[in-house]
């Protein structure tokens, strides 16, 4: 079974521009999933999907394969992950590189995994069959709020009390750290993760996202001043 490593960096973030290659401990953003996807060994190549010349070489620098620039309408502001997706095995095809059974997706705005989880999600989709993707989750608040014309209302159910105890609810979950799915057969729609999707739950850092400033420097003074509580999720060579 065929099994690609592809990261994800476009170069037109708004939020925190050129975040994916912005520095920490003296390593741009990307390498850190670029060096996490070498180390897990049922991953026989690792590709950068990016739009920018600039960010290619970092990629190739860090022993990622960059052998085509994503096209224009992939790189949008607008564009989702099935329009990346459906861009990178037209350029696969073009560039006569095997289509991969299974693409293990490393978003590089998240820097913290733990190498057992995603060698488990492999290895859960590998071996069974009925199952169409795994993602990493982390818990996360789950008595979340709207604002509805300026007033304040609870988006659960919370019978009508002004608070309750967090471990009285059912537990709340993020995604879209790591997503390991089926690329061979896959017609890359809006549900191009399938409708079986399996769970397997990381440790709350593997959920730090690097979305804006505050959360880049969070990120960066773990890894750099505090590198004891974090080198358990880092590459080995980090």
């Amino acid at each position: 079974m065929l099994i690609y490593a592809v990261i994800p960096a476009r170069s037109g973030s708004k939020g925190l521009p050129d975040k994916n290659i912005k520095e920490i401990d003296g390593k741009p953003l990307i390498s850190y999933s670029i060096e996490f996807a070498k180390t897990i060994q049922s991953v026989d190549r690792v590709f950068c999907s990016t739009d920018s010349e600039l960010y290619a070489d970092i990629a190739k620098k860090y022993s990622a394969e960059v052998p085509f620039l994503r096209s224009e309408n992939a790189a949008a502001d607008t564009a989702m992950e099935q329009h990346i997706l459906k861009d990178l095995r037209a350029s696969f095809i073009k560039h006569d590189i095997p289509e991969p059974d299974i693409i293990v997706w490393l978003r590089p705005t998240f820097v913290f995994r733990a190498k057992d989880d995603i060698e488990k999600a492999i290895d859960k989709l590998v071996n069974n069959s009925e199952l169409s993707s795994v993602r990493t989750i982390v818990e996360s608040e789950n008595r979340l709020y709207e604002i509805e014309n300026e007033k304040l209302v609870a988006a659960f159910n919370d019978g009508g009390k002004s608070m309750i105890r967090r471990q009285d609810m059912n537990k709340g979950y993020k995604v879209f750290s790591t997503d390991i799915f089926r690329f061979k057969g896959n017609d890359f729609g809006e549900a191009f993760l399938g409708s079986n999707i399996h769970a397997i739950e990381s440790h709350k850092i593997c959920g730090l996202d690097i979305d804006d400033i505050i959360d880049f420097h969070i990120v960066k003074s773990l890894v750099e001043n505090s590198k004891e509580l974090v080198c358990d999720f880092l590459p080995k060579n980090s």
